[in-house]
């Protein structure tokens, strides 16, 4: 568990080591899999870290990698994925467009509460 927590923690940190902003996407495949993990503490590390790359995305680039990954943790057999969904949801809704929005709503089982986001 504890060379998961760091991996979790690293990847967090390794825009600049993958290419930069551009490439950013490709450290979503293993932060995925570190939040699916039933250890609390490797789970929270790894959402955080996809919540800080997150913002190195840019819109496109958003709702193209990071919104199927966190529609693949919302529809999760396991608590856990779900869990990690709920933490990114909040990172990535502002910044997609409205058909994205409606989709992430939906997803996350939020169609109606349309009203709470204001969209």
């Amino acid at each position: 568990d504890e060379v998961l927590l760091a991996l979790a923690e690293q990847l967090g940190t390794f825009t600049a080591l993958v290419g930069g902003p551009e490439f950013v996407h490709c450290l979503l495949p293993p932060l995925e899999s570190l939040a699916t993990v039933e250890e609390t503490v490797v789970r929270d590390k790894a959402v955080e870290s996809l919540r800080a790359v997150s913002h190195e995305h840019s819109p496109p680039d958003l709702e193209g990698h990071f919104v199927p990954l966190v529609k693949r943790l919302a529809g999760g057999d396991w608590f856990t994925s779900r869990t990690s969904a709920c933490g990114l949801f909040s990172v990535c809704y502002p910044r997609v467009s409205s058909p994205v929005k409606a989709e992430l709503r939906h997803e996350m089982g939020l169609g109606s509460l349309r009203w709470v986001w204001g969209h």
